[in-house]
């Protein structure tokens, strides 16, 4: 049977409670550890209420001094310290929702199995670097996934290092070997033409437009959260021409499928479009009105513009997903969404009519080095390069045998 304790007046944090022996003074505490978590410092059995005030006392000048919070870093695990990492960089925006979820995940099956219960303050730089080099050398991850790997456990350290958890974090520039080479993200002219013609063949006229929707590089998530509000019809000013404003500010994904916020601050802009991507957008529009319309009677005034035409709902947001799988299939090539980006931003980058500033910003880049970092050599691209060069290579190549 638990024990009832009364709390006293005029002596806060100080309870009373009967016992056989008769009555009984304890100390109970709340209080906030390094980690930010509450905790409860809790003393019990004194005779008299003075000797459990005076020993709250001492704990208080522990806690107020310091001295307390030295004890509390030697216990301070790695768990403990991931789980006051996440919540901070999300509650400051530094981690959106799918940053969030890839963090953690690489955390809970990878990290927190070998390091989650040691204290900050045991781990070793040898032992880390043990630990990654058995990662790298297992080939079970990409050079890229080990890269993210160390990424969350150096934010963990410095974050402690920052917040005087511990006096220094012993794992910075850590050496990096092993891992498998990324897949290849590569799409050649060739390969594109092909995809786009067997997409033509084979598709209706509803997801050949999400396919050539795809073509203008942004993210799948951004393409599966655009509503119909996010088009803007007007008229370019010089030309006369009609355009369409293309405005991204909210992704569907996998595990948001309601929305959520986009990759970075970066990633919300408008892209202008013209010609037949126009005309695209219109039928898209409509044909879904009509679609929704058939299922459940009536148009609400803003909706997302890729649904299930048996359901009047919105697609999953993995649909582009599963229908380039499917264009793949059959045209012999295989393409996922996220290469049509990578292709996009090769084609940017290697036309010198089109400024840095514009590539970034069209792909929703913060650096033109996230730009290049998805550009992909390509045999054209070669070809293009060589042919600049050709005259000044001339004189200095053996003649032909």
């Amino acid at each position: 049977m638990a024990i009832k304790r009364t709390a006293m007046k005029h002596h806060p944090n100080i309870y009373e409670y009967e016992t056989k022996r008769g009555k009984r003074y304890s100390v109970r505490r709340r209080y906030k550890d390094l980690s930010g978590k509450y905790k409860m410092y809790t003393s019990s059995g004194y005779t008299s209420w003075q000797d459990a005030e005076q020993d709250l006392r001492k704990f208080e000048m522990k806690l107020f001094d310091g001295s307390l919070s030295e004890a509390e870093q030697r216990k301070i695990t790695v768990d403990d310290y991931f789980d006051t990492v996440r919540k901070r960089k999300v509650e400051s925006g530094l981690w959106k929702h799918s940053t969030e979820m890839q963090r953690v995940n690489l955390y809970e099956h990878i990290i927190s199995p070998v390091f989650g219960k040691r204290a900050l303050n045991e781990i070793t730089r040898m032992a880390y670097q043990q630990f990654i080099t058995n990662l790298g050398n297992s080939q079970k991850y990409t050079v890229t996934t080990l890269r993210h790997i160390n990424s969350v456990m150096q934010s963990i350290m410095a974050d402690a290092e920052v917040y005087n958890i511990i006096p220094k974090s012993l794992i910075r520039k850590i050496q990096l070997v092993g891992g498998r080479p990324q897949k290849s993200q590569t799409v050649t002219k060739d390969e594109y033409d092909q995809f786009m013609r067997t997409a033509k063949k084979i598709c209706n006229q509803y997801d050949f437009a999400m396919v050539k929707m795809l073509t203008l590089g942004e993210r799948r998530g951004e393409l599966m959260g655009l509503r119909k509000s996010s088009f803007t019809f007007t008229v370019d000013e010089q030309t006369n021409e009609p355009i369409c404003a293309i405005k991204f500010d909210l992704a569907r994904t996998p595990d948001a499928v309601k929305g959520t916020t986009l990759k970075s601050a970066a990633s919300y802009r408008t892209i202008w479009v013209t010609g037949s991507y126009i005309k695209t957008i219109k039928f898209v529009l409509n044909h879904t009105e009509q679609l929704i319309c058939n299922v459940k009677g009536s148009v609400p005034d803003d909706y997302f513009i890729w649904v299930n035409p048996e359901t009047g709902n919105p697609y999953q947001p993995d649909r582009p997903r599963d229908l380039f799988a499917r264009i793949s299939l059959t045209a012999g090539v295989k393409i996922n969404p996220h290469k049509f980006r990578h292709y996009f931003a090769t084609k940017v980058r290697s036309n010198a009519t089109i400024s840095d500033t514009d590539a970034m910003h069209w792909l929703g880049h913060k650096h033109i080095e996230m730009t290049d970092s998805y550009t992909r050599e390509t045999p054209e691209g070669a070809i293009q390069v060589f042919r600049g060069v050709e005259d000044d290579l001339r004189p200095i190549t053996p003649p032909d045998k």
